[in-house]
């Protein structure tokens, strides 16, 4: 953990260092929430997330007015909820156990953002690549052995939209607010074999930017 928050400020300097003299370029910073969720194979739903955080470096290049490609480079922390409910013999519910799987991402989002105007407010969309670097699994939670899963993939791609508006603080510095939803195509891995089908994933985020030296 504490070597992402070092890599991305590093990336941050460099970037900052490469193109601060130049008006078609901006640099910014970016930090939110996400709320992911599961879909696929018939019980893919039942992954319940808890809500996460993100936070990296924006680079964004001006094709023209109010036409850009804009890249983050992200640190994604997911947290994954489970519960077990227990009962007596007579069916009645004893008590409640709670128990987290932690997922921790590289979520590097490539899109193609248009501005409408003067009116401050903006869309985009493009690509997201996820590259998983740590996962921990709350080995308290009483797992069958018994039920082999498929490979858990350490890459995720899919889509990446979103819509936000544009506050200007002076000539210099802007803050956006974005809603995006970073939408999985393909199957991450982690489906027990007796079902059929995969899991894709979805992350609704919110995330505030703060665009330096413009």
């Amino acid at each position: 953990m504490k070597n992402i928050k070092l890599l991305l400020l590093a990336l941050g300097c460099v970037f900052t260092s490469q193109i601060s003299a130049q008006n078609d370029f901006k640099i910014g910073v970016n930090a939110g929430l996400n709320y992911p969720s599961n879909r696929g194979y018939v019980y893919a739903k039942n992954n319940n997330f808890k809500i996460g955080h993100l936070f990296g470096v924006t680079l964004e290049y001006y094709l023209k007015e109010n036409l850009s490609i804009k890249a983050n480079v992200n640190y994604e922390r997911k947290v994954r909820k489970k519960q077990l409910t227990y009962f007596n013999n007579q069916a009645e519910e004893t008590g409640k156990e709670n128990f987290e799987d932690l997922y921790e991402y590289i979520n590097i989002p490539i899109v193609l953002k248009h501005e409408f105007g003067n009116s401050k407010f903006f869309v985009n969309g493009g690509v997201f690549v996820n590259y998983l670097f740590n996962q921990k699994l709350d080995t308290d939670y009483p797992n069958d052995n018994r039920i082999s899963k498929t490979e858990q993939k350490k890459i995720d791609f899919g889509l990446s939209v979103g819509i936000g508006t544009i506050i200007a603080l002076n000539e210099k510095n802007e803050l956006t607010i974005e809603l995006r939803d970073d939408l999985g195509v393909i199957d991450t891995g982690g489906v027990p074999e007796i079902y059929e089908g995969s899991i894709n994933t979805n992350a609704v985020k919110l995330i505030l930017g703060w665009n330096l030296g413009i």
